[in-house]
């Protein structure tokens, strides 16, 4: 039966399974633009709060630029033609590995056309936004068919998140704590990751991709889309693997499900689509594995990830109203007559939410990323067949007019009830950018550093050795890499090896606490060859270095100082220090 309201006369029926007209993709498009435009408003805010004294990083997020600043400093190395990393936010000396193809290949676009590797950075944000847009909306097309319910999936999945706006308001008004995860589980937020984490957008993006592309392979029975996904699973195995082993199982319990909901075995051409879409991102994680297994170093922070999933009532407020709908409106796993799309929308979330609680994956709630969109999928189709239903039905029933007002994209009951869910699945995200855009004008690190660091660390840049380790605070840590490019002693958490007995001898190291004996021992243990004296190490205690005879200063300007620690050759001190300028030491 053919609902109202959903042709006019000369209007073509909607598309098959999967099939995006060209003028389909102007909706996408307009949306990619939107949302680069509402993720730069908190950066742009930041840049007009910065002043002649205080510098803005080119990061929003406090909890997340120390994350942020690892990849940059591996954009630094490669920037300098480094095709294999080091770990440079741990004391211990270790070897260069091949680790993180994306970040290498980012390094890279920046050494060769000069740009800064803050623009680099951002321009690849706003590129994974457009490419996960674009895959989302090729994604969703396999599983449902109209255009304007299309469109409206895909609002919910760029836009959706949890209840962090209802939790907030219960706090105030009632002091009841729900503790929300929705501020730092970035990955069932996808407007989340865009504002903070531009390669959680992309690894989102290239397994949307692969899965669409699986979908299209069984549709046209060609091996083409398959080799493509399989390529763009295997690049997210070697830049975010986190995701590549969510894939993996994604698309078997698709298969199982078809066969299961069909009852007969897929044939051989499917067999061959699917051998050669897992095959290419699994001998990739095989690659993966052995590296980390070959260097200590890295499969050491790999171990050191502690990232459990949130209890499941917080976790389910966290995936916000769209799994609430697709909860309510759920009719079971092997119904025959349902798209692929819906299909594999179901082995999705299925699969990622068992895979979120098994124990032994230490980061697991990575494999949570994307959660959104086949939530959108299956949200958008359990409306369609319930409230949707019921307002078209209704709308017959009142035998108004079958067309609608050209300037709507559905019927207006249809319309205003899509307007309503979709402001109620999106609040969270209002949310998050009016609280990213207040902590971007508020002038304190790490968003924010003083002309003075940037400038000392601009000179570390020019004068230091790369395989120098620096001896500071955390917050002087966690730059050092990124923008000079040596290696610290104190840095990221789970890059700094032993890191809660580090930052003790660090914060020790600059209290009363110890004697210079002691310190002396301690920079003599691990090879430090500089110690940064700044703003953030005064607040650590009130110990003076520049009383200690074993550290010479190489760099005074505004309250920073560095210092070189003494190896007994007084002459190795000049040669480092001879090229005064930028406040160096004459």
């Amino acid at each position: 039966m053919r609902l109202p309201g959903l042709h006019r006369g000369g209007i073509k029926p909607p598309p098959p399974c999967g099939e995006v007209r060209l003028a389909e993709w102007l909706f996408p498009l307009l949306l990619a633009l939107v949302l680069m435009a509402l993720v730069w408003i908190p950066y742009r805010d930041a840049y007009h709060r910065q002043s002649t004294t205080e510098k803005f990083m080119g990061l929003v997020g406090e909890s997340a630029i120390d994350d942020n600043n690892v990849y940059l400093g591996l954009m630094h190395q490669a920037a300098e033609g480094k095709t294999l990393f080091t770990n440079n936010f741990t004391p211990e000396p270790n070897p260069p590995a091949l680790f993180n193809f994306l970040y290498l290949s980012l390094g890279r676009l920046a050494g060769w056309t000069g740009w800064s590797l803050d623009f680099v950075h951002r321009l690849f944000g706003a590129v994974s936004i457009l490419l996960l847009v674009l895959t989302s909306y090729s994604f969703i097309a396999t599983g449902i068919r109209r255009p304007f319910y299309r469109r409206f999936a895909l609002v919910l999945a760029c836009f959706g998140g949890g209840f962090l706006w209802l939790s907030r308001l219960v706090l105030k008004l009632t002091g009841l704590d729900l503790r929300p995860i929705s501020g730092w589980l970035v990955e069932v937020n996808l407007f989340h990751a865009m504002i903070v984490y531009p390669h959680f957008v992309f690894a989102a993006a290239l397994l949307t991709g692969s899965l669409a592309l699986l979908l299209k392979s069984e549709r046209v029975r060609r091996f083409g889309p398959a080799v493509a996904g399989g390529c763009c699973a295997a690049m997210l195995a070697a830049s975010h693997a986190f995701e590549a082993v969510a894939f993996v199982p994604i698309a078997a319990v698709y298969l199982l499900l078809d066969w299961m909901g069909q009852g007969r075995v897929p044939g051989s051409r499917r067999w061959k689509c699917i051998g050669i879409v897992l095959g290419l991102p699994l001998g990739m994680l095989v690659i993966n594995r052995w590296m980390l297994a070959m260097e200590p170093v890295w499969g050491d922070v790999v171990r050191r990830l502690d990232f459990s999933t949130p209890e499941p009532f917080r976790l389910v407020l966290g995936l916000g109203a769209s799994f609430f709908i697709a909860a309510l409106t759920f009719d079971g796993l092997l119904q025959i007559r349902r798209l692929s799309g819906e299909r594999m929308a179901k082995a999705w979330l299925v699969t990622v939410l068992f895979l979120a609680y098994v124990p032994y994956i230490n980061w697991r709630w990575h494999l949570l990323n994307g959660i959104q969109i086949p939530l959108a999928v299956l949200a958008t189709q359990g409306l369609r067949r319930t409230a949707f239903r019921w307002i078209l039905l209704r709308r017959r029933a009142r035998r108004r007019l079958a067309c609608r007002p050209r300037a709507l994209w559905a019927p207006p009951g249809l319309a205003a009830a899509m307007a309503g869910v979709a402001v109620a699945c999106c609040l969270s995200s209002a949310n998050l950018l009016l609280s990213y855009r207040y902590e971007a004008q508020q002038v304190r690190g790490p968003t924010y550093l003083s002309a003075a660091e940037v400038s000392a660390l601009e000179w570390m840049d020019r004068k230091v050795a790369r395989d120098a380790l620096v001896l500071g605070s955390y917050a002087t840590g966690n730059y050092v890499p990124r923008i000079s490019g040596q290696r610290v002693f104190l840095g990221e958490d789970k890059l700094t090896n032993a890191y809660e007995v580090r930052r003790r001898e660090v914060s020790e190291f600059f209290s009363q606490e110890w004697d210079d004996q002691k310190r002396l021992a301690l920079l003599k243990r691990f090879g430090v060859g500089y110690v940064f004296y700044g703003p953030d190490e005064r607040k650590l205690g009130a110990y003076n270095p520049a009383r200690s005879p074993f550290l010479a200063a190489v760099y005074d300007g505004e309250g920073i100082q560095i210092y070189q620690v003494r190896s007994g050759n007084p002459a190795a001190v000049r040669v480092a220090t001879s090229p005064a300028s930028g406040g160096a030491m004459p």
